[in-house]
């Protein structure tokens, strides 16, 4: 096994230039195909992959670069969709701006509810994800992921319209 990981490592330090190359061409930045190359790297040394001939690395490493690399392009991807839907949720409140309270009891509102109403709620109404691409995602049908969402909204709601109790007595600027 050590003899194993070793040749292993040689035969990929021969490939680095290779690899160090291919990964410009995908991103065209040469800090962030240093990037690529090391955790594409990474991940073949621990796979411990046992490949059958030495001709078969190439390619295969060569492949854990690209889905590495088109993976996290994807990534971006949503958190930029993220980002923007969050923008435009702002601009069309305008001055509807949430008061910090409003956000606080929200959020702690949302943090009650169970595991599959949050999932559900934030993959929707804040990724903004269609109820078929939830199903598929969390392998469970359009119509459970409906039922999901229903009885989430409401139970946010129900926690929402519940009186607080607070227990925060006035500061009185009186002085006596």
């Amino acid at each position: 096994m050590l003899r194993s990981f070793f040749g292993s490592r040689r035969r990929i330090e021969k490939l680095i230039p290779d690899l160090k190359a291919y990964a410009v061409a995908l991103c065209g930045d040469r800090d962030q195909a240093d990037d690529l190359v090391q955790e594409a790297i990474a991940r073949a040394l621990e796979a411990d992959k046992g490949l059958k001939s030495a001709d078969d690395l190439r390619p295969w490493l060569f492949r854990v670069l690209r889905n590495y690399f088109f993976d996290e392009q994807r990534k971006k991807s949503v958190r930029r969709e993220y980002f923007t839907q969050e923008k435009r949720w702002v601009s069309e409140t305008g001055e509807q701006a949430l008061d910090p309270e409003d956000i606080l009891a929200i959020r702690a509102a949302y943090d009650t509810l169970s595991a599959d109403h949050r999932e559900v709620l934030a993959l929707i109404d804040i990724l903004g994800m269609r109820y078929q691409e939830v199903a598929d995602l969390l392998e469970i049908s359009s119509g459970t992921v409906m039922s999901r969402i229903s009885r989430g909204r409401q139970a946010l709601l129900n926690k929402l319209d519940e009186p607080t109790q607070d227990n925060i007595v006035p500061f009185s600027r009186e002085s006596k």
